[in-house]
């Protein structure tokens, strides 16, 4: 009888001990292929050992990042050969990135898909947007301190919707638009209502005043000429980076412009520059605090 006890105690033990073993450990030297997986990497403490497109990140995203990693060129065509040399144990890429070098990237280390546009419904990107952080997190052994980044985000999104509800601005329309195209021939993204904007928009108490039908990237291409559906008592909440200042001053300067009923009722507002729409927890909040007090002035 002790020695069947003795040999199932040393069975558990055994079980225990191969279950630890067999544990995911935290990823520690990750690739990041997209920004919002950089951010989301910086927000959690993790320096990205490797970052598609650095100077693209500091020039058009406004969420802090880790300095150091290294560059490993384009979002939409990175270097494998840099990736291997960095020897991850961790590559994050967005699932519409992957769909030609994913089976080569597997080969240099394990992959975490994010979705970040999937989805039908009006919180479809938001709704992602926080699903690809918890796993993030979770890859990298840092849930708890993800969690308390979300939290974050949610009391900007209180703080926010107090702050216009003391100003009377409660139930506002907004539309939110930024630069599409090109710096020569500038066209414009109005956000639609699936988009990850137009969901803080309604966390904060707004209502998004663009009627255009859900896109996969969340946003309708247009011309300065759709501006004119957005009413005087609504507000047009506009974000640009430095490279778009002198083609975006050419639409300002057009009498189709002054004469827009918005314009004319001074509820344009820029936000800005490095407001970025698609990224993580930290550039949610900032587009909350943003876009609230745009609407808030005046």
């Amino acid at each position: 009888m002790r020695r069947i006890a003795i040999t199932i105690v040393l069975t558990l033990v055994a079980g225990l001990t191969v279950g630890a073993a067999g544990a995911q450990a935290a990823a520690k030297r990750v690739v990041a292929l997209e920004w919002d997986a950089v951010e989301n990497l910086s927000a959690l403490g993790v320096t990205p050992a490797g970052i598609a497109d650095s100077r693209g990140y500091d020039a058009f995203v406004g969420a802090p990042r880790r300095k150091g990693g290294t560059d490993v060129g384009l979002r939409s065509a990175p270097s494998l050969e840099r990736i291997r040399r960095i020897k991850p144990d961790l590559i994050i890429v967005p699932d519409y990135r992957s769909t030609k070098n994913r089976a080569a990237l597997r080969k240099i280390a394990p992959v975490l898909v994010t979705s970040p546009y999937r989805g039908k419904g009006d919180a479809a990107h938001f709704n992602n947007m926080v699903r690809d952080f918890r796993r993030t997190a979770k890859a990298v052994g840092r849930r708890a301190r993800g969690e308390k980044v979300l939290r974050t985000m949610t009391a900007k999104f209180s703080a926010q919707k107090s702050a216009l509800r003391k100003k009377r601005r409660a139930g506002a329309g907004v539309v939110v638009a930024e630069p599409g195209g090109t710096t020569s021939t500038p066209a414009l993204r109005l956000m639609t209502d699936n988009s990850l904007t137009a969901e803080v928009v309604r966390r904060i108490g707004l209502r998004n005043a663009w009627t255009g039908p859900n896109t996969y990237y969340g946003f309708t291409t247009s011309t300065i000429g759709s501006l004119a559906k957005i009413r005087s008592n609504e507000w047009l909440a506009f974000v640009y980076p430095e490279q778009y200042r002198k083609s975006i001053q050419k639409y300002r300067e057009l009498q189709a412009f002054a004469r827009l009923p918005v314009v004319r009722a001074r509820h344009y507002r820029n936000l800005p520059g490095r407001t970025w729409l698609y990224g993580g927890p930290v550039s949610t909040g900032q587009i909350a605090e943003q876009v609230g007090s745009a609407v808030r002035r005046g």
